[in-house]
């Protein structure tokens, strides 16, 4: 009996399915987007070290580059992750964390309207890690307004690329 009842059922839903229909009317034109370019705003600093002095940690402060972000807006930060010698450059997001020999290093930044603050974390002590790992970071830091990239959770899954790409962001100003 219920085979009966399902059958019909299934066979209708199935036609019903493959139809389609003429094309509808189109909707209202949606408001003008926004424009390539003049999105966001990149800022480098370059030969950033983090030593025991200040205790693994730098503020990069906006006001260097007379800038001025809103609240609204997302802050990435972007290590170059490639050897000066190199071609072409590799540029990875914070956080990153690595297993070094001594155990788990983080590289983490902290923001606010005004400045940005890069440091180091680990589960040892940071005196014992080389020159390479704390010296002489080239460090970039692209402010975009968040409604562009779907907020903040969302823009970090971006890569450096994307972000030039999509928003067409200017070349880096450098400090």
């Amino acid at each position: 009996m219920n085979y009966l009842t399902i059958l019909p059922g299934l066979l209708l839903i199935i036609t019903f399915s493959a139809c389609e229909g003429p094309e509808g009317i189109p909707g209202p034109r949606g408001p003008q987007g926004a424009a390539g370019g003049d999105i966001g705003f990149v800022m480098e600093w370059v030969n950033v070290d983090f030593t025991a002095s200040n205790e693994y940690r730098d503020r990069l402060a906006f006001s260097d580059f007379e800038f001025e972000a809103l609240e609204s807006d997302v802050v990435l930060v972007f290590f170059r992750w490639s050897p000066p010698s190199a071609e072409d450059e590799i540029w990875r997001p914070l956080p990153q964390t690595l297993i070094v020999e001594e155990g788990l290093l983080q590289y983490n930044y902290d923001f606010t309207l005004f400045d940005v603050e890069v440091f180091m974390d680990a589960d040892f002590n940071l005196n014992t890690l080389p020159a390479d790992d704390t010296d002489d970071w080239v460090v970039r830091v692209v402010v975009v307004p968040g409604e562009f990239v779907g907020g903040r959770k969302a823009a970090r899954t971006w890569t450096y690329e994307e972000l030039v790409d999509k928003f067409d962001l200017p070349e880096p100003v450098s400090m």
